[in-house]
């Protein structure tokens, strides 16, 4: 059997902030982190390839830090990047752990095999995922339901030759439970200025893993938000982005019908 050692130097592969705190809403970073153990080599890929967005959510793990803070909530981060293994996507998805991303060869992802991936996902994939259960878990038994709210970015526009500009500033992403989806889409557009997509740029009912097996799942309510990543490439775009979520959440969080458990 294959197996991962992080070495002294590479980082633990979940990341907690505020892991005491009971508030009615736990937030996730899927894609926070662009770290790579160092056995891996950087995956055979530059330093510059690892700081574009294949290889992380430009801006996220700001936005999710800050949005922890601001609502004195839990977030859980994922550290290591999502070319390593995707947190998002289920394992037997060649997204996973992608040969190309947007373009760009992956060399160490090039006729991965079963018993490779299986190791990411032991070091890498469920430690996040049973972090993120262990902490909704944690609130529950406070007699808390705390919403799932995922915090993604996209590009303005994918990296293929003619691709279109994507027009939206946010994307509410969803599949069926729309309670707080529909609620946050409509706060959000009501604010000036912003244009925000309905499942755009991608769809909550084809994408959004995290969500499906923590929000669906447990029968909480559950968004996954994608932010563009223009709009959060620095700490002064980060800090607007959530100081904006703190004042719009708190009031939607507070709705009765977020405070059940709903299997759908």
């Amino acid at each position: 059997m294959v197996n991962i050692e992080l070495g002294p130097g590479d980082p633990a592969p979940v990341e907690i902030i505020n892991p005491n705190a009971l508030e009615s809403v736990l937030i996730t970073g899927d894609h926070a982190g662009n770290a790579v153990p160092a056995s891996m080599n950087g995956l055979g890929l530059s330093k510059d390839d690892m700081t574009r967005h294949i290889a992380w959510d430009i801006g996220a793990a700001g936005v999710v830090r800050a949005l922890a803070r601001s609502m004195s909530a839990t977030a859980v981060l994922s550290v290591y990047s999502r070319l390593v293994i995707d947190p998002n996507r289920p394992l037997g998805d060649p997204a996973c752990a992608p040969a190309v991303s947007d373009g760009t060869e992956v060399p160490a992802n090039q006729n991965i095999t079963d018993d490779i991936i299986n190791a990411r996902a032991r070091a890498f994939y469920w430690p996040y995922h049973r972090a993120v259960d262990e902490e909704i878990g944690r609130i529950q038994r406070a007699g808390i339901v705390p919403s799932v709210v995922a915090i993604h970015t996209f590009t303005p526009a994918m990296n293929n030759t003619g691709a279109q500009a994507r027009p939206w500033h946010a994307g509410i992403l969803y599949s069926q439970d729309t309670r707080l989806p529909h609620a946050l889409m409509d706060a959000l557009r009501a604010e000036d200025g912003l244009v925000v997509g309905d499942n755009e740029p991608y769809s909550g009912v084809t994408h959004g893993y995290t969500l499906k097996i923590h929000g669906i799942a447990h029968g909480l309510p559950h968004v996954e938000l994608e932010i563009r990543q223009d709009l959060v490439a620095d700490a002064a775009g980060q800090e607007k982005w959530a100081n904006l979520l703190a004042r719009l959440l708190p009031p939607l969080l507070a709705r009765p019908e977020m405070k059940k458990v709903v299997h759908i």
